[in-house]
């Protein structure tokens, strides 16, 4: 054993083994080699002797440790190398365990999947609700290499949770825990699910863990407490981006966008968006999105919009989804979109548009993994919408088929430098295609450095890649490099926007100025047309 008489400074940790084959073997292992007290040091090395035991040396020995000006040596004896185990099990069915095929109540494996297999076997007890079994290897022999033993399981009864209360935040609703957290009446208890509980709040943007799940066992019951409290989560978000028109005037663009989440303590999600591009455009949408209804599985989001273009259509539309959540991150749902519009022209010589209705069905896909940092970002985000759909002009009917999809990454160079990559992608396959049924991109959240929506397109392509610099935990710089390419009526063209930004966090607000200017296929950037946009969001 180690005498306990260093001070504080750097102490150094080393294997030896008097056998020059076992020293090879001994160089291979990762362990810690520096430490700030010999108390930690003893730590190491029973962990080393734990770990060669995994390497099939199940009968190593720490023969001395001796310390010489703080650098300590371990000496080992490894001993013969054990090749396999042969174990002897009770009459308990393991099916759900791959890695081991019992016959005659024994298996054999591989001694380097021992301690895996255990791990395995205990997870699968406590998958069943027995959470305080326990295992061990009894009457242990070691002959030709092989490693015979006994496996002994004291089993413990079986736990199913009782009670869920809820402290801090007495009406979280109940829907979420039924459908959101998977606890269900008479749910099996386990020691997975209370990790995944505390996992899978941090999730939630409108509770704040305050501390991990606790349970109390009495002799019949078992009560499942949860800590949580009401976080706001409201935003009001206002964009103002200042370009030029052609003329060279300035430009005032405006949007603002009202989010409500969980005012009613159900969990729902209420938004008012506004958006007015100078004269020229003008849009208002309303959508509302009750999560698990009826304590059911489904949550359906619903949304209205107009859309005004100067004095030449009005569109206007309606969209419904049915979502149905299938795993933790994985969504998927039906949706059906409605859009009509209107021709305001007398005139429609040239302009390309006429008065249409359409209906489309389709299905909708998305997997969203939060990073769960102070900025509200997605790790990982991709949605897809297939849909199939009929338009209507006057007394002529078009079958169409509509697709977009958005995938979004965050990669993690360090703890100060990232990555943000995003596509999206549109696609609309008709015979004919009118001005007013076109997607529109364009701006602060497609390609920055055009003018909002700009862009008519019946197809389209886009990366957004942003070099972000932490400059504290609460701010950080961004470069940005949109480009794409996007048909205009079968001509192809392409798009770039180039600029940086800065984003920061005060108090409930977040802050997002960036300055960016646009290219179009082989014309020069002109400095001109540059874009300011100042985008402010509030919590509350």
């Amino acid at each position: 054993m180690i005498s306990f008489d260093g001070i504080s400074q750097e102490f150094t940790l080393k294997l030896i083994s008097k056998n020059k084959v076992e020293q090879i073997v001994l160089d291979k292992i990762e362990y810690q080699k520096k430490f700030k007290n010999p108390a930690s040091i003893q730590s190491e090395i029973e962990k080393i002797a734990d770990q060669l035991k995994n390497f099939g040396y199940f009968t190593n020995t720490i023969d001395s440790v001796k310390n010489t000006n703080n650098n300590y040596n371990a000496f080992f004896t490894l001993n013969d190398l054990i090749e396999k185990a042969i174990i002897k099990i009770d009459s308990i069915a393991f099916s759900d365990i791959k890695t081991i095929v019992i016959k005659n109540n024994s298996f054999s494996i591989p001694i380097n999947q021992l301690q895996n297999t255990l791990n395995e076997i205990s997870n699968s007890l406590d998958n069943q609700g027995k959470s305080f079994s326990k295992i061990h290897l009894e009457n242990i022999i070691i002959k030709n290499k092989t490693l015979f033993a006994d496996l002994k399981i004291n089993l413990s009864e079986k736990r199913i949770i009782n009670k869920v209360i809820v402290k801090g935040y007495d009406v979280f609703p109940k829907s979420f825990l039924k459908n959101y957290f998977k606890i269900k009446p008479l749910s099996i208890f386990n020691q997975k699910k209370m990790e995944n509980i505390s996992k899978k709040s941090k999730n939630l943007p409108f509770i704040k863990e305050i501390k991990p799940p606790e349970v109390l066992f009495t002799k019949d019951s078992t009560l499942l407490f949860l800590y949580f409290s009401k976080k706001q989560n409201n935003s009001i978000d206002g964009i103002v981006n200042f370009s030029s028109k052609e003329n060279g005037d300035l430009l005032f663009n405006g949007m603002l966008d009202v989010r409500f989440h969980n005012i009613l303590t159900t969990g729902e999600r209420f938004e008012i968006f506004w958006n007015s591009i100078g004269e020229e455009r003008q849009e208002f949408k309303v959508t509302t999105a009750i999560p698990y209804i009826f304590n059911s599985k489904i949550s359906p989001e619903i949304s209205f919009s107009i859309y005004k273009q100067d004095s030449t259509f009005l569109n206007t539309n309606f969209n419904a989804n049915f979502k149905l959540s299938i795993a933790d991150f994985y969504t998927l749902g039906l949706k059906y979109d409605a859009e009509s519009s209107e021709n305001l022209e007398q005139s429609n010589l040239g302009n390309n548009i006429a008065a249409f209705s359409n209906n489309f069905y389709g299905i909708y896909f998305s997997y969203s993994k939060p990073k769960n940092d102070l900025f509200y970002f997605n790790k990982f985000y991709f949605e897809i919408n297939p849909a199939f759909g009929n338009r209507k002009i006057e007394y002529e009917n078009s079958k169409q088929f509509k697709l977009k999809s958005t995938a979004s990454y965050i990669w993690d160079l360090n703890a100060r430098n990232s990555i943000y990559i995003k596509n999206e992608t549109g696609y609309l396959n008709s015979d004919t295609y009118l001005n007013n049924e076109l997607f529109r991109i364009g701006g602060a959240n497609s390609i920055r450095g055009y003018n909002e929506q700009s862009i008519f397109t019946e197809s389209y392509t886009f990366f957004t890649i942003e070099y972000r610099i932490l400059t504290s935990s609460l701010s950080y710089l961004y470069s940005i490099t949109d480009f794409g390419q996007f048909y205009s009526f079968k001509e192809q063209k392409k798009a770039l926007g180039i600029g940086f930004g800065f984003l920061f966090n005060v108090g409930n607000s977040q802050i997002n100025l960036n300055t960016s200017v646009g290219k179009n296929n082989r014309n020069p950037i002109d400095f001109k047309d540059i874009k300011v946009i100042v985008n402010w969001k509030s919590y509350f």
